[in-house]
């Protein structure tokens, strides 16, 4: 995936030490005049609230491509907004676990193919554990921001219990877009919309498939393999030793419950996919996504032509056009 050109003058970036990850928080100058202007004013209090989008990198990648994604998004959100909407936008990056300067072993973060024969394990344990930093941050992020010291004592005496409200956004790329749907499998009361760009839901398909090196267009490739059992997998010996039982009980678990029990009612979703994507086809979502859209009228699906896995200017262009619509 390549690193976008970005403008970094036009917004401000302050970096955060939280619980032991360096956070980069990007546009944090337009809260000051915001929150000035609406707790001066009794008449629209209630509506204070600060859009936060936390964006998820890609294997292999480091929060410096998704710096110039944040850089990219914010500048068409502001030119695309209504003059009458003056929520401000934040954006979030991070190194995930074991990438950037994270990185630990640089051999746990390659596939079968490239010679990690944990490559399942390392991605599933890498996910789970970019969905608790995640959460982390996310739960301590209003404290450093420390948007409470902007208010006057008497704003905070005559409201003693109001708070922000911060409509908390998740965008992800390929590793970074599956750990979107485990954040929200998970935590589902703390996202307003999500953006997963060329990931899966269905990451036990995804694996067993690139295991056992099932043909795209096979009949085998379009089973659901979170609904067999271990032994179903009809898995030779080696093929055991990479994908062990008891990853496969704890993945399908957690793939079912997004298949059959994702709040596709309550959280927004603009979803974007490579029509060529190899690595990632989009066609292990898609029964998914049709579901999506038949659920929540917001819900967008865009499968770009011609295009593998990858992330496009389109992809970023139609989901701010859909950003600004939306939020």
């Amino acid at each position: 995936m390549k690193l976008f050109e970005h403008d970094q003058t036009k917004f401000s970036k302050n970096e955060y030490f939280i619980g032991g990850i360096k956070t980069y928080v990007y546009n944090t100058d337009a809260l000051p005049a915001y929150i000035e202007s609406h707790h001066l004013s009794e008449t629209n209090v209630d509506e204070m609230a600060i859009n936060v989008l936390y964006l998820l990198h890609q294997r292999g990648g480091d929060f410096k491509y998704t710096e110039a994604i944040a850089y990219n998004i914010l500048a068409q959100y502001y030119a695309k907004k209504p003059e009458s909407n003056d929520v401000p936008l934040l954006c979030v990056t991070f190194d995930l676990r074991n990438h950037g300067e994270r990185l630990l072993d640089e051999a746990k973060n390659l596939d079968w193919r490239k010679g990690n024969p944990t490559h399942a394990l390392d991605m599933i344990s890498g996910i789970m554990g970019n969905v608790a930093d995640l959460k982390l941050i996310m739960d301590f992020l209003p404290s450093y921001l420390n948007l409470e010291g902007l208010l006057s004592r008497e704003f905070r005496q005559k409201n003693q219990h109001w708070h922000f409200k911060y409509r908390n956004i998740l965008s992800g790329y390929s590793l970074g877009a599956h750990t979107v749907f485990r954040f929200v499998n998970e935590h589902p009361e703390h996202i307003v919309a999500i953006n997963p760009v060329v990931g899966c839901i269905d990451l036990s398909s995804l694996l067993i498939n690139r295991l056992k090196q099932n043909a795209i267009d096979s009949t085998d490739y379009d089973k659901k393999w979170f609904y067999y059992t271990y032994d179903e997998l009809d898995l030779n010996s080696e093929e055991k030793e990479q994908y062990p039982e008891h990853l496969h009980n704890y993945l399908k678990a957690e793939d079912e419950s997004i298949f059959e029990n994702f709040p596709m009612q309550d959280v927004k979703i603009f979803a974007s996919f490579g029509a060529v994507d190899k690595l990632v086809p989009a066609k292990l979502s898609s029964v998914w996504c049709d579901t999506y859209l038949n659920t929540n009228d917001s819900a967008e699906i865009f499968t770009q032509e011609d295009t593998g896995h990858d992330v496009t200017p389109e992809m970023i262009d139609n989901f701010t056009t859909w950003l600004v619509k939306n939020i």
